[in-house]
């Protein structure tokens, strides 16, 4: 078996305010296995790269490598690690850069997916915290799911990824779910789930602050979320009719058919939701 050691990368765009925070949690929550931690820091417009720079000094964290490119996309950045920066060691966690994690976490979950059987290639970080938090345990727990803010990832499956040229196009809007198929069904993105792909450990995961309707920051993240999500589900339904190999390398050329459907297409949505996803649809074609 593979020696165990593992990497962390952690994508941030416009995270000053909490990166601080991730990054000592991060460092709080490692041990000797950790190799390297990434951080890459995507068309990010605020401090986000001098904050993480005076926290690696501050912690005299070694491991730490902080990234700057140019595109502030979350699928580009994923694309990066998974294809140019990962290297040969048994286990790679991916998280965002405004959650916080258990303490020791990072080690317990790499040394439970090492023990895995070769077809389970996943480790879902649970969720600890959150309204809807028995609904987000029960996707892990009972839909094989797993979420950006913590999963890890055999090397193995990466190099999987490798071999098949599979890249998330640079717009795509509902990461985690195409992330949970790809995983679950080893690329081949069917109907049904492959056995046994994703497992977890109990109370082992990640935490972060509740949103508040009397911050402006987070009335602006949670609209965002919203758009994205409604706009992702979209996204879906085009790419869930090519074959993963005919997907394209970003999502103009799909963001342009639903704009040219777009009544049709969010008939489903109410008014706001349908007020939403325009404007971050626009957004994205004016890119």
């Amino acid at each position: 078996m593979k020696e165990l050691k593992y990497n962390i990368v952690m994508f941030a765009y416009n995270e000053q305010d909490n990166i601080e925070t991730s990054i000592t949690s991060v460092f709080n929550s490692t041990d000797e296995k950790l190799n390297r931690f990434h951080i890459i820091a995507n068309g990010c417009s605020d401090n986000t790269v001098s904050v993480a720079n005076e926290v690696k000094q501050k912690l005299n964290f070694d491991q730490l490598t902080i990234h700057e490119i140019e595109l502030g996309d979350k699928c580009n950045a994923w694309n990066t690690y998974v294809h140019e920066l990962a290297d040969d060691v048994a286990v790679h966690f991916f998280v965002d850069a405004d959650v916080q994690f258990s303490l020791n976490c990072f080690p317990q979950l790499a040394e439970k997916l090492h023990a895995t059987p070769e077809q389970t290639v996943i480790i879902a970080g649970m969720p600890l915290s959150g309204r809807n938090l028995a609904f987000y345990r029960s996707l892990v727990i009972e839909r094989s799911c797993f979420f950006g803010n913590l999963y890890g990832m055999k090397w193995s499956f990466i190099k999987r990824i490798r071999e098949a040229s599979f890249y998330l196009p640079v717009g795509l809007n509902w990461i985690d779910s195409f992330l949970t198929k790809a995983a679950n069904t080893d690329l081949a993105f069917g109907k049904k789930n492959l056995p046994d792909r994703t497992t977890w450990l109990e109370g082992v995961g990640y935490d972060f602050e509740k949103l508040s309707v009397f911050k402006p920051g987070d009335i602006k993240l949670y609209i965002n979320r919203i758009a994205r999500y409604e706009l992702g589900k979209i996204q879906e339904i085009f790419l869930d009719a090519l074959p993963p190999h005919e997907w394209p390398r970003e999502m103009k050329p799909i963001n342009q058919k639903i704009d040219a459907d777009f009544k049709n297409l969010t008939a489903h949505l109410g008014p706001i939701k349908t007020n939403l996803v325009r404007k971050r649809l626009t957004k994205l074609l004016l890119k």
